[in-house]
């Protein structure tokens, strides 16, 4: 058994970390904000996430065994603090309750809830498989009924929140388990199928009068409404509800194959900052840049994966194929928003969007993986 540091995975995190300095570096440069200040105000919150991450590295997986139920628990409760201590200035501008502001500290509590998901969800399928002779279509029916009984107080506090997009991490990352845990075949086709014939339907609703009414009285905004509707057809919106995508595709297909470089961008988009990062990669490094940042995320998931099977340890693995998930999905849907694939959701790309949050929970998440014993 060996408990030494995982060089393979800590060099895409230090070359992540690295990128995401130099990005907000220089995308600041063409914001009205000061430069310095926004590189310096990354590095704090990489040193942050750096120490959450070593923290969590000496803490006995025994102990947080024990304290997942809590941690979970404890998780539901800072999202229903969001009602007595929202941040105002954010609520005026998105008109969500999603970020704290407790004595100046901004936080989203859903950043975090995503890992106490993750190891609460994984502790229930460890009980699972240790308590279960015999699995059957009975007994994994009842064990999704169980973890759809736990899950409706997150589901709830995130539809009241109006967070549509981290909504469905979480359901990409339960269901990711529910396939580790070999769920009954039958059971995942029922679920993919009630999945697909809801986004279908959703989709059919976006695009009708009286389905705007039946989303409007279900809680979904406008702004919402209208991401699907410049997705389909972007440029017949360029100028209002699209200009944001648009821009965003310009922008990646200006950088051509080499790119402009980090100081010749010349293309306009919002919130490049965070939602749309990936074209200032796009444009600055090009199609190659671009190719390599996508390679070096494939790699991170790797090196991952590969933490949990060597640990000989089924609660890792379930831990690992939890952040992996979360981790996919929120880059595949962030890059498929930038290059017109998906539509946007303003899911940040871990590690290089703006936002100390999604920056310090990624890494604390990372953070497990890194505890994990090695066996040979």
């Amino acid at each position: 058994m060996k408990n030494t540091v995982n060089y393979g995975l800590l060099l895409p995190i230090f070359l992540m970390l690295l990128l995401s300095i130099w990005l907000q570096y220089w995308v600041a440069t063409y914001e009205d904000v000061s430069a310095i200040n926004q590189g310096i105000k990354q590095i704090i919150f990489v040193v942050i996430g750096v120490g959450c991450m070593v923290a969590i590295k000496f803490i006995d997986k025994k102990l947080i065994w024990k304290l997942v139920p809590w941690i979970y628990v404890f998780s539901l409760l800072l999202m229903l603090s969001l009602y007595f201590f929202y941040d105002a200035n954010m609520y005026t501008i998105t008109g969500t309750k999603r970020w704290l502001d407790i004595a100046g500290v901004k936080f989203q509590p859903s950043e975090l809830a995503k890992i106490a998901y993750i190891l609460f969800i994984s502790k229930e399928l460890i009980k699972y498989d240790m308590t279960t002779k015999e699995k059957d279509f009975h007994t994994d029916l009842k064990l999704l009924g169980q973890l759809i009984l736990y899950s409706i107080p997150l589901f709830a506090l995130m539809f009241m929140q109006k967070d549509f997009g981290t909504s469905l991490v979480f359901v990409c990352v339960l269901g990711a388990l529910l396939i580790a845990v070999g769920l009954d075949w039958r059971i995942l086709a029922t679920i993919f199928g009630i999945l697909m014939i809801l986004g279908i339907v959703l989709i059919l609703l976006v695009f009708t009068e009286f389905g705007n009414d039946i989303l409007a009285s279900l809680h979904f905004k406008q702004y919402q409404l209208n991401r699907i509707k410049s997705w389909r057809n972007p440029y017949e919106y360029s100028d209002t509800i699209a200009y944001q995508q648009v821009q965003g595709l310009v922008s990646m297909g200006s950088g051509g194959i080499f790119g402009k470089g980090s100081s010749g961008i010349e293309v306009y988009v919002p919130v490049r900052e965070s939602d749309m990062i990936f074209t200032f990669i796009g444009e600055a490094y090009g199609f190659v840049g671009a190719s390599l940042v996508i390679i070096l995320y494939f790699y991170l998931f790797f090196q991952i994966f590969y933490a949990g099977l060597k640990s000989n340890s089924k609660f890792n693995i379930y831990i690992c194929v939890g952040i992996v998930f979360m981790l996919v999905f929120q880059t595949f849907e962030n890059i498929g928003a930038s290059i017109g694939l998906l539509p946007l959701t303003g899911i940040p790309l871990p590690f290089l969007s703006q936002g100390g949050t999604s920056l310090v929970a990624t890494l604390i998440a990372l953070g497990l993986i890194f505890e994990m014993k090695v066996y040979d």
